[in-house]
């Protein structure tokens, strides 16, 4: 199960500016000028007549009151002119992935995998921006993950299934490895010990700076050690294409301080013992068999 919901996180005073400065047409129109032949850190400048003139403005001192309002934010000066920052530049790809003022719907559609559950054909849904798996004939709680819209153009249901469930399982990497895949900021992995016995265990990582919050299971965190890909391939198993389809890990406490988890993993040709610490490094792998 993987699980992302926003929080509360960010909604202090900065995002506030942040959102504020581009609420005014003229400061709209500079930014989208200069995003016009945007290359990353190499983006030619455009002079302030040439700026002055993409916007359409004859004021000048109208024009510097909101050109100064962007500076330092979303706007660089250099020494021929003005080029956009890389904060400006990760907003409008986010507007074109996300396009929020676009009408989308997506019907409920069967994709070629079948429940963990009970072996019905799963469904893909879309709602809110988040594509979910669920199944339609049993209680299995499904998988869900944040997507862009822009994810479905060329897709089929089942190119979508396989593409989120590519992004859920590197951003799990980034975040368990300590870095937010979002905001770049640190994260905290919690392995809720006095969780393990529970049937549906699963391990809890936080951002520290931004909204993003995952609950995925144990070995979706460790999938992309080295370590534990040879030890799944060496007992029979794989990393499967879906997250559901991964084989179930039995969790136990080998240590409580410092702390330590066991995960095992059982395959057709052994078992795998993955054990990681308290925030889900591996420290060891073994295989028996």
């Amino acid at each position: 199960m993987t699980r992302d919901e926003g929080s509360d996180a960010g909604s202090g005073p900065q995002v506030r500016e942040a959102f504020s400065l581009l609420n005014h047409e003229i400061r709209l129109e500079i930014v989208l000028a200069l995003l016009e032949d945007w290359q990353a850190v190499y983006t030619e400048p455009r002079s302030y007549a040439e700026l002055m003139e993409a916007v359409g403005m004859r004021d000048s001192g109208k024009f510097n009151y909101h050109l100064d309002k962007l500076r330092g934010v979303y706007v660089w000066q250099v020494e021929d002119g003005y080029v956009p920052t890389a904060s400006v530049t990760a907003l409008y790809r986010a507007v074109l992935a996300h396009q929020p003022t676009a009408e989308f719907e997506y019907d409920q559609t069967e994709i070629d995998a079948a429940c963990p559950g009970c072996d019905a054909t799963l469904v893909l849904e879309y709602e809110r921006g988040f594509v979910s798996v669920d199944c339609s004939a049993c209680d299995w709680i499904g998988f869900t993950y944040p997507f862009p819209r822009r994810g479905f153009d060329g897709r089929d249901a089942d190119a979508v299934a396989r593409a989120v469930t590519r992004r859920a399982r590197h951003h799990v990497a980034m975040a368990a490895e300590g870095q937010c895949p979002f905001c770049a900021g640190t994260t905290t992995v919690d392995p809720r010990v006095d969780a393990v016995e529970d049937d549906e265990y699963w391990i809890k990582i936080d951002c520290d700076a931004c909204s993003y919050t995952i609950g995925t299971a144990p070995l979706a965190t460790v999938l992309y050690d080295g370590q534990v890909a040879t030890a799944l391939e060496e007992v029979g198993t794989g990393r499967e294409p879906y997250d559901w389809q991964l084989p179930g890990a039995t969790v136990r406490v080998e240590s409580r301080d410092p702390l330590e988890l066991a995960l095992e993993i059982d395959g057709d040709d052994g078992t795998a013992t993955v054990v990681v610490d308290d925030t889900v490094t591996v420290q060891s792998v073994c295989v028996d068999g």
